[in-house]
């Protein structure tokens, strides 16, 4: 019987171009692939006519219970690896992000399954480039902070230690906080010495992306009917201003443009 393989793949954080080449080849090539609720249309569109598709994704108030959700994964894995399948566990981001990922390699290396892990592009770095959020800034910014918004059990996390980063002058970025956002920038507010900026991405590399950006007085007001769509994730410190050309002071431009008059006067421009 032929040999099953399984593969954890990053799908990214929505945009069909921004998957790696390893795991577009993993997809074209899956007999089974098990995907996750937060796997666009797009992505799903690349799913080849050969494969059986699974659909094991985690959706907010659906009622299941999350272990025996695991428990099934787990499951269909081990069920076509052992029929000799090609098994693709597709996964939005990374897998090894808020993505249970390590769990489901702990799972495979007890059973003795042969796998490999390919990585995606998480929603943090995603939103970043999208959208030009500095998460370190050479002089001001060195450290960037991940958390999740919920603990295990839906306690939300304290924000004793988030305050502690921000006041540190690095970077923190929230995952699955947009629920939450109104509360933790009240309580910031509160706890900050002085205001920061909170920027929070919704869609990220979607083409109805979007942005909203302001201090944490201007979200602790926030109406819920004015928040962006989920999944979003949250991006904020004393240094993730979007650069932008109200940030562009006149002496800067100035010396942009003698910089400019000194280059073009170069003579090797004269052979062009």
């Amino acid at each position: 019987m032929k040999k099953g393989k399984i593969w954890i793949v990053g799908a990214g954080p929505g945009a069909a171009d921004l998957l790696t080449i390893k795991a577009l080849r993993s997809i074209q090539n899956a007999d089974v692939i098990l995907y996750d609720a937060l796997i666009t249309d797009e992505v799903r569109a690349l799913f080849p006519n050969k494969a059986i598709l699974i659909d094991v994704g985690k959706r907010s108030g659906d009622g299941k219970n999350p272990v025996c959700r695991q428990e099934y994964i787990h499951d269909q894995m081990l069920m076509y690896y052992l029929l000799g399948s090609e098994v693709v566990r597709l996964k939005s981001g990374d897998p090894m992000v808020y993505g249970r990922g390590v769990e489901e390699i702990r799972f495979l290396l007890e059973a003795g399954l042969e796998f490999e892990l390919i990585p995606g592009i998480s929603a943090a770095m995603a939103a970043s480039s999208e959208f030009w959020i500095p998460l370190t800034e050479r002089g001001k910014s060195s450290g960037i902070h991940f958390h999740s918004a919920v603990k295990v059990g839906g306690e939300k996390s304290a924000l004793n230690e988030i305050v502690r980063e921000i006041e540190n002058d690095d970077t923190v970025v929230i995952y699955m906080g947009l629920e939450h956002l109104k509360d933790m920038a009240d309580e910031l507010h509160k706890k900050l010495s002085k205001e920061t900026n909170i920027n929070v991405v919704s869609k990220v590399s979607y083409t109805d992306s979007d942005v909203i950006s302001g201090n944490t007085k201007f979200f602790s007001q926030i109406k819920n009917s004015e928040l962006p769509a989920s999944p979003a994730v949250i991006v904020l410190g004393n240094h993730t201003q979007i650069p932008g050309s109200r940030e562009v002071s006149l002496r800067g431009k100035a010396a942009v443009s003698s910089r400019i008059k000194n280059f073009i006067r170069q003579p090797f421009l004269n052979l062009f």
